[in-house]
């Protein structure tokens, strides 16, 4: 069995990692405003909840649909990474 490995440049793996970083900060974000969006539905007030309330809240939201948030993030990242990210 052979099996191949790519050798990344250091400036590529900076690139990689960025770009990474980005997909999980935007479906992150994505995720909390879904929590918000959802606390708003139940009526109660976003400025009632902790930081970490929603956070967790978006974490939870994220485990349930990876595909959703990470899909709009790559093609958000993609973009971005297309007009000249730095």
């Amino acid at each position: 069995m052979t099996t191949t490995t790519t050798v990344l440049s250091a400036k590529e793996l900076a690139q990689q990692i960025k770009y990474n970083a980005c997909v999980r900060t935007f479906a992150k974000m994505q995720a909390r405003g879904k929590a918000k969006d959802l606390i708003k539905a139940r009526g109660d007030k976003v400025a009632h909840y902790s930081a970490r309330e929603i956070s967790d809240m978006a974490e939870v939201i994220l485990a349930q649909n990876p595909d959703e948030y990470l899909t709009r993030a790559r093609a958000w990242a993609d973009d971005w990474k297309r007009r000249g990210w730095r």
